[in-house]
């Protein structure tokens, strides 16, 4: 079981009273002393609840500290809490407010919040009226979910014009200030890499999958991983190989740089190399860019009909093209000490080192997308999504 005795105050009266005494020596209120009681009587019911999904301890930890912030900015705002009966306008207050001063640590509150909220209902201890819980289920159901690691259980859809996405800043790039960011991406080199190796064909199997997927594989050299490279140990390379290799054989599919026949694959136009026409390496770039951005964020989806993992990861992305990048501290820890955080924020993280594989974001202090894919981040989003440009190259983008 998790040592929330540890970590958390619930439970714990001793860094309660702690607590108390660096807020300046005041005895506590008559209503922070029932809310302590409160929470202290929840918390054992809570872990328990999230170690039957299998949460890791250090995960449990994370999600009873997140109470205790919540909490403490939650009492402001509504005194007298009932935490069996939150008031749904307390809670969004106290996710806009967060969202303002720490737009990354919005994610995790909105998690570790829901959780909680999502286990009242499960053990039937939630008091309020069934439309507040349904308005709060729905304001967290903002931190995003798929198949793949996101919370699937809040079903409330989520209105997109009410999503605010960060603008994309587009800076004006030189002809060669452009072509050195296209030769140096390692979207580019594994492309032209891999059309090389296809050449004049290569044979298929009868179900038209390459006979020799791992040649194939193992011309996907270049990586942007860098500082994310805990990502690998994930899954298992074949999978990975495969993965990667299915995403750039559709991209150049469709992009109509190879022909997929019943029996060979092959190039349908010659390599792009740095002795071809400076346009039409700009044009194929944007092209593959472009395939690209739209199969990690809006692939699958309809018009007006996004699941919440394609909002969140798009979001993501407008953030790391913007002036105010995200900070990769969180991103970091979250792969290299998985069972310290959210799954959501892990499942994020994941994405975003999928995207720095390929170059489309880079990770240093801050997460990124280079100048020169701000354009096609903004043209790929914009038709479906709410998102501006700003910046000297913005007039070109629109």
């Amino acid at each position: 079981m998790a040592q929330k005795n540890k970590k958390s105050r619930f439970g714990n009266p001793a860094k309660a009273a702690a607590d108390a005494a660096a807020r300046g020596k005041v005895a506590p209120s008559s209503a922070d002393e029932r809310l302590q009681r409160a929470m202290e009587s929840l918390a054992p019911g809570f872990v328990a609840w999230l170690e039957e999904q299998s949460r890791p301890n250090k995960s449990i930890d994370t999600s009873l500290l997140i109470l205790d912030d919540f909490f403490d900015m939650y009492r402001i705002i509504e005194p007298k809490t009932d935490p069996t009966a939150l008031v749904p306008e307390a809670v969004a207050e106290v996710m806009e407010v967060t969202a303002h001063a720490n737009p990354l640590g919005v994610l995790t509150l909105r998690a570790g919040v829901r959780d909680y909220v999502n286990y009242l209902a499960h053990a039937t201890l939630w008091t309020g009226s069934a439309d507040d819980l349904a308005a709060i289920q729905a304001e967290l159901a903002r931190t995003g979910r798929d198949t793949e690691g996101f919370d699937a259980d809040v079903d409330e859809e989520l209105a997109v014009e009410d999503y605010e996405f960060a603008e994309v800043y587009i800076p004006e790039l030189t002809q060669e200030e452009t072509l050195q960011a296209v030769f140096e991406a390692p979207l580019w080199k594994n492309a032209m890499a891999l059309l090389d190796w296809i050449g004049d064909g290569k044979d298929l199997t009868a179900d038209r999958t390459l006979q020799d997927s791992v040649g194939a594989a193992a011309t996907l050299t270049h990586s942007g991983l860098g500082v994310l490279s805990e990502a690998s140990k994930f899954t298992t390379p074949e999978e990975h190989d495969g993965a990667r290799l299915g995403i750039y054989l559709e991209m150049l599919d469709v992009a109509g740089l190879i022909t997929v026949g019943d029996s060979q694959i092959y190039v349908t136009k010659p390599v792009v190399d740095a002795s071809a026409d400076e346009d039409d390496i700009i044009a194929t770039m944007r092209e593959l860019i472009g395939l690209y951005i739209f199969s990690v964020t809006l692939e699958g989806s309809e018009e007006g009909d996004y699941e919440y993992w394609q909002l969140e990861m798009s979001d993501w992305l407008t953030q790391s093209s913007s002036e105010n990048p995200p900070e990769a501290a969180p991103i970091i820890q979250a792969l290299s000490d998985p069972e310290s955080v959210h799954p959501d924020l892990l499942a994020i993280a994941q994405n975003i080192a999928f995207w720095a594989e390929e170059g489309l974001v880079t990770v240093g202090e801050f997460i990124e997308v280079p100048p020169i894919f701000r354009a096609d981040v903004f043209e790929m989003l914009s038709d479906d999504l709410p998102v501006n440009a700003v910046g000297p190259g913005a007039a070109f983008a629109e």
